[in-house]
């Protein structure tokens, strides 16, 4: 959608469906459209890659324009994408109301960013290439966190920019299916294999099946490391015509694993809770971003999870060692999202024994979820 509107100025029809980022930044696009030569006020709610993907759009496009959102997205990271546009000439400013601009033509064909909050700021760069004749990225720190973001970025442009140290994507991009949400679904796998929690589809109590459409084992696409991280909690997964299908098996598991995030660190909480329940310890490295999302992810882990886990939260780390299950507290269990989609995702797996404040904020990227599991209660 946004590749379209950069090449033609023209903005693809949505469908009802579609989650709510989707629905936010067609909103984005199409106000810009209206409002082209002029500005108005554009608000992405709480979606942090709207926020980010619009603000060198609006940077480049004529007009007086205002980028605001949620109190919590606009506490988000963005200031060196401001930094970064202002350099080559650009006219934008944060206030405590959004970002501002006044919209001008401006030309980068090199460009340095500071990628250490977020890889979406190379990726909103690359995806405005064109307007900035931008051909050449390079990073101004050493730290290039989730890489993978931003070669699928590259993969779904039809423009070629240079970006150092990451090679030339070669894909395959994969089916369209979206790996994030299958990640609920192989914590859901393990968790029933192993605590035998809900019915299993298989040949005996021990084996849950789950078959998950329009993936592919080869996307280019980030979270789908998820198929090597649990196989080692006992998930196994196929690739078939149709998708892939994953297959866990009650088991024997290694007791302490240990999961460098530094390129995945959306995976964080379901997984977090995936090794409570497990009762496996886990420990995640480079965690440091997470503080930077929805919610501060991390602290709210650390803060929600306590009653059933030892947690160790450090700046750039995060340890759960499971309790007891003696020692937890009597259902149900009380959890709040924050608004946040993915601790909403993670808190699920608790099942019938958690009581979730609100579980609206799933629409951002999975609003299907809740019908799926309602449909199999």
């Amino acid at each position: 959608m946004f590749v379209h509107f950069v090449l033609k100025g023209e903005v693809l029809p949505v469908q009802e469906r579609d989650c709510e980022d989707i629905q936010v930044t067609h909103r984005a696009l199409r106000a810009v459209k209206d409002a082209a030569g002029r500005g108005t006020t554009v608000n992405v709610g709480e979606c942090g890659a709207a926020y980010r993907f619009m603000t060198p759009l609006l940077a480049v496009t004529p007009g007086k324009w205002c980028l605001t959102g949620s109190h919590r997205l606009l506490q988000r990271p963005i200031e060196e994408l401001v930094e970064v546009l202002n350099s080559i000439g650009g006219d934008v400013s944060r206030h405590d109301d959004g970002i501002h601009f006044n919209g001008r033509e401006l030309f980068g064909s090199r460009l340095a960013i500071d990628c250490r909050r977020s890889s979406q700021f190379a990726s909103a760069l690359i995806l405005v290439a064109p307007k900035i004749g931008l051909r050449e990225l390079t990073f101004s720190s050493r730290e290039i966190p989730s890489k993978p973001y931003i070669q699928l970025t590259r993969l779904c442009t039809p423009w070629h920019v240079a970006v150092a140290d990451l090679p030339a994507p070669n894909g395959p991009l994969g089916r369209v299916g979206d790996w994030s949400a299958a990640l609920f679904w192989y914590a859901k796998a393990a968790i029933a294999a192993r605590m035998q929690s809900v019915a299993c589809v298989g040949e005996n109590q021990d084996v849950t099946t789950f078959e998950l459409l329009d993936l592919s084992l080869r996307s280019a696409q980030g979270d789908a490391v998820v198929a090597d991280w649990f196989a080692r909690l006992g998930v196994e997964s196929e690739e078939t015509e149709a998708g892939v299908r994953i297959t866990a098996r009650r088991r024997d598991l290694v007791p302490t694993l240990h999961f460098d995030v530094a390129e995945h660190p959306d995976v964080v909480p379901v997984l977090a809770v995936t090794a409570l329940l497990l009762s496996v310890d886990a420990t995640f490295l480079h965690t440091q971003n997470l503080r930077y999302k929805e919610s501060d992810r991390s602290g709210q882990l650390a803060l929600q999870l306590a009653p059933f886990a030892k947690i160790d939260c450090g700046d750039d780390f995060l340890r759960v060692r499971a309790r007891a299950r003696e020692a937890w507290p009597t259902p149900p269990y009380e959890f709040r999202t924050m608004n946040d989609h993915r601790l909403a995702m993670a808190f699920l797996l608790f099942g019938e024994d958690a009581h979730i404040d609100d579980m609206g904020c799933l629409a951002k990227s999975y609003p299907q979820l809740i019908d799926i599991l309602q449909c199999d209660m």
